[in-house]
């Protein structure tokens, strides 16, 4: 296990049906950065992952250009196979393991990212990820040979979602789920919706790091949701859009 390269790979892309080139919005209104910045910050933060970088589709320019100009780590790919894209992406780094980040959670945790990788390490299965985190703070794990693997029969469903054939066959992969030990402390507190497909979700992600500025952690976040503020009502009535697990 100690010789084995692990990488953060985010997938990105500035096309979104619910809130388009929502990847460049800022989120302190006072600041340039966007949230593709704070995302890339914060999982550079997990020390045990070896390298970060952007998974992008090869004609998007807008978002490529942008990386450019930041001189961010990106690879390009499959426009229409988002799992191609990991494939080709896992290859072309050389990663053992990888840890799928996305896009549209700016509030992603770097100690629970660092604590799903390491946590991993320890197992013997193909995927790994915490269950009980609010959606929008988590990462997922799985290994390249799962990644890689084409016995399954093909589904169209898998090549937009990385990792669902190997939740889909756990007669052939191990898949393992667990409770983070930190959400024990909040006990029936219903979390944040903390992920940004709406407006809604822009605004509250926006009055979490206008508080807290750009460096919080998930408990940081959940005690101030504890606190009662109204902006954490703004996307209560958002649906999220569920895939088959």
């Amino acid at each position: 296990m100690g010789n084995e390269r692990s990488g953060i790979l985010i997938q990105a892309r500035s096309g979104s049906t619910r809130l388009p080139g929502k990847i460049f919005s800022r989120l302190i209104l006072s600041q340039p950065l966007t949230m593709l910045d704070f995302i890339y910050a914060r999982m550079q933060r997990v020390l045990a992952a070896d390298m970060v970088a952007f998974i992008v589709p090869e004609n998007d320019s807008l978002l490529i250009d942008f990386l450019k100009r930041r001189n961010y780590n990106f690879f390009k790919g499959s426009e229409q196979d988002v799992r191609e894209r990991y494939r080709q992406a896992a290859l072309h780094y050389d990663l053992d393991t990888i840890v799928r980040a996305t896009g549209d959670n700016p509030c992603v945790d770097p100690g629970v990212a660092m604590d799903t990788l390491l946590h991993f390490q320890t197992l013997d299965c193909d995927l790994f990820s915490y269950n009980n985190l609010p959606l929008g703070v988590a990462v997922e794990v799985f290994r390249r040979e799962a990644l890689l693997d084409n016995r399954i029969a093909e589904d169209p469903q898998h090549r937009e979602h990385v990792s669902l054939h190997i939740k889909h066959n756990p007669q052939i992969y191990c898949v393992q789920h667990a409770s983070h030990p930190l959400m024990k402390h909040y006990g029936d507190l219903k979390p944040p919706r903390l992920t940004v497909d709406t407006a809604e979700d822009l605004a509250v992600v926006r009055g979490v790091f206008e508080v807290l500025g750009a460096e919080f952690t998930l408990r940081d976040v959940l005690d101030l949701f504890g606190e009662g503020h109204d902006f954490f009502l703004l996307n209560q009535h958002v649906e999220q859009l569920v895939f088959p697990a």
